[in-house]
């Protein structure tokens, strides 16, 4: 194993991508410090780091989305002349976004061609479109005919990828791929992965989930303060230990809540014949100061349930909270009046205003309880926003500031913050920790845990398995719009739950 603490390692014949000594300011700020790293023909190289530590800069340099201050792009041993978008499609570097770039309502075919559509005599022609679409999906599992709006998770970002190969794809960045991925959906986008190498395809695969990188990549680098922490030739000489000591720069405790059992107490809340699409619940109790996992694979039921609760899935049934039976709430806004507070797994849709200051951020959900006469008591706001502010650590000189100068965890703990200032009595977290580094991660777990300890009841809906494990007392696993089985105590391991969950 080769662990580098200042640099990259020695470039050979099979460097098909190098960065060289690239540096990224933004004024003041040093977003890259002169990183230099290669990456090998036909492999998979992982770059992992916390939140703001440099990847999506290097990321955006690498694609041509941002211009170096310094530094070079080499290519198959030669400097590139310019680094812009173009210049790096022509070169061979395609980046796959997160979201897959897909139009819904055009086939898989005319998006994979997207672009490239074939031309005879001024007019499109079908027939070579989609005899170049057959060949290129051939083996994928991807019907060309198909709408690209009714294809699953993992065939969408194959169709991303393949767009890519098509156009001339080489070296193909990949953005946490396998986001909102089940295990099963991992497991087929790695197979599709390794098939790609196999056939020469280079790929970059961005992560926040060590065992990931351990699965499936042959290398890895790690940045730290937009600098090259370290990394390795041979990922498989490392181990998930070390790899999160390069991350932040010490060893890492993972937090492991205390788990308590709450069987016999009074509940807080209390569901009961809860209907809908992919809902079919007969009844669920749940403790205060209780946390309660949530999961199980697509369209099972607990998203779903989850949303219901909250008034933003349709649904029928009966909730009790505190002694109080009424029906499900109508919208968001009967929810939060009940005392349910809700965080979205989508931060880019229902999570932070990027254009408001993080002090807004916090301050919008609970908005209507400082309002007077039509005025907002501003004195009450500054103190709820310096409370949530504080207690979330959120690394940033103020609240004043744009929320959207934050990385991706920060901008989680300034969501998490504001559903908490609602002061709820039933917190539901959707995927809290998704797309967030090692270490932010556990401190949105320590939050969670010491809101329980003042009675505060909570749902944490998951398809981390690890996370479930080590945050929460009890876990539902959902099957048909239904809780099919319900793990507790020394009962809740990965093991067990990933066989639950897939069964």
């Amino acid at each position: 194993m080769t662990i580098h603490d200042t640099g990259g390692w020695t470039a050979t014949d099979d460097v098909i991508l190098r960065i060289d000594d690239v540096a990224k300011s933004y004024g003041p700020v040093k977003a890259l410090r002169g990183v230099t790293l290669d990456i090998r023909r036909g492999t998979i190289h992982g770059l992992l780091g916390e939140n703001g530590a440099g990847k999506s800069t290097l990321v955006g340099v690498i694609s041509g989305q941002r211009t170096p201050t310094s530094g070079r792009i080499v290519m198959n041993g030669r400097p590139l002349e310019r680094v812009d978008v173009k210049a790096m499609e022509e070169a061979g570097v395609f980046l796959v976004t997160q979201e897959p770039m897909i139009i819904d309502n055009m086939t898989a075919a005319e998006n994979l061609m997207l672009g490239i559509w074939p031309v005879r005599n001024g007019l499109v022609d079908w027939k070579a479109l989609r005899a170049d679409a057959a060949r290129m999906l051939d083996g994928s599992g991807i019907d060309p005919a198909a709408l690209a709006g009714r294809l699953d998770a993992v065939a969408r970002r194959k169709l991303n990828i393949l767009r890519a190969m098509f156009s001339g794809g080489t070296v193909i960045i990949l953005d946490e791929p396998t986001a909102a991925l089940t295990v099963a959906d991992r497991r087929q986008l790695f197979d599709f992965m390794r098939r790609l190498k196999a056939e020469g395809v280079t790929f970059i695969f961005i992560s926040h989930y060590n065992d990931e990188i351990l699965e499936i990549c042959d290398a890895v680098s790690v940045l730290r303060d937009g600098s090259l922490a370290g990394g390795s030739e041979d990922v498989r000489a490392m181990t998930s230990e070390q790899l999160s000591e390069l991350v932040l720069g010490r060893g890492l405790t993972l937090f492991q809540r205390a788990r308590r059992d709450h069987a016999g107490k009074a509940p807080a809340i209390s569901l009961r014949e809860v209907r809908g699409r992919h809902l079919a619940l007969s009844a669920l109790d749940i403790a205060p100061g209780e946390i309660v996992g949530f999961t199980g694979l697509p369209g099972a039921g607990a998203k779903e349930l989850a949303r219901a609760i909250f008034g933003l899935y349709p649904a029928r049934g009966r909730l009790t909270m505190n002694g109080v039976e009424t029906g499900l709430p109508g919208d968001p806004r009967m929810a939060l009046d009940a005392g349910i507070a809700f965080l979205s797994d989508d931060r880019r849709r229902d999570g932070a205003v990027g254009q408001m200051s993080i002090g807004q951020n916090i301050a919008l959900s609970s908005l209507p309880s400082r309002a007077r006469f039509g005025f907002i008591d501003r004195a009450a706001e500054a103190a709820v926003v310096s409370r949530y502010f504080g207690a979330m650590g959120v690394k940033s000189p103020g609240p004043e500031y744009a929320v959207d100068t934050l990385s991706g965890g920060n901008q989680q703990k300034v969501c998490l913050g504001r559903v908490l200032a609602t002061d709820p009595r039933l917190l539901i977290v959707d995927e809290p920790t998704r797309g967030i580094d090692v270490g932010v991660k556990q401190d949105v777990l320590r939050i969670i845990d010491a809101l329980s300890n003042t009675g505060v009841a909570v749902i944490i809906v998951s398809t981390d398995t690890d996370e479930l494990v080590r945050a929460v007392d009890r876990v539902c696993v959902f099957g048909q719009g239904d809780i099919k089985e319900t793990l507790t105590g020394e009962d809740i391991t990965v093991e067990r739950l990933r066989a639950s969950v897939q069964a």
